[in-house]
């Protein structure tokens, strides 16, 4: 085994006990001998595999956008019809913030401590992410401009993202049921008649 395969599970542990402690507690009230100690490793081991906490933080900022960016990105290509290319990108979403929802939400809530180079990369890459919902929603939504289809991706998305943040003890199945529902019925319901 070679050191760097050694030090990928490290790398990993402390990553998965940073984003339980920053979903947890948030991230000015963890310190980094607490993430050592959740990964079982003394404070200042953590130094060898992320240079600060804040370092740790971007990288699971990072983790999340291009987690969901690089499922996003094939998906309108993938599928000839729009509405199924709809539905796999409500299902990746829903898919990741049911399964890594302590990931989801440190991006959201904890973004703010970063720098503001990283956050504005990362809104460019949430750009990106959001582009093909745009594309194939657009396809299915003709009585929308583009303007109210950016509106109506960008809300649904941060609909499906507050599920992160919200207590619920719903079972994470029934959770992905009803988040898939309620983001298909926002994103395809028809506009009501003007008065």
């Amino acid at each position: 085994m070679t050191s760097s395969t050694a030090a990928r599970p490290r790398r990993e542990l402390l990553l998965q006990s940073a984003a339980d402690l920053f979903s947890a507690k948030g991230y000015h009230a963890v310190g980094i001998d607490d993430i050592g100690a959740a990964a079982g490793i003394s404070g200042p081991g953590v130094y060898r595999h992320f240079a600060s906490k804040q370092a740790l933080l971007e990288a699971l900022c990072d983790r999340a956008l291009s987690s969901m960016l690089e499922g996003a990105q094939g998906i309108p290509a993938e599928y000839d019809d729009p509405a199924r290319a709809l539905e796999a990108l409500v299902d990746l979403h829903v898919d990741f913030a049911v399964a890594r929802r302590a990931l989801l939400g440190v991006w959201l809530r904890e973004q703010r401590a970063l720098s503001d180079d990283v956050r504005r990369s990362l809104r460019r890459r949430l750009r990106l992410y959001e582009q093909p919902w745009r594309e194939v929603l657009a396809k299915l939504r003709d009585d929308l401009p583009a303007e109210e289809v950016a509106v109506a991706v960008s809300a649904t998305l941060s609909m499906l993202n507050t599920a992160a943040t919200v207590d619920a003890d719903v079972p994470p199945d029934r959770l992905a049921r009803l988040l898939r529902r309620m983001a298909l019925s926002a994103l395809l319901g028809r506009r009501a008649p003007r008065r």
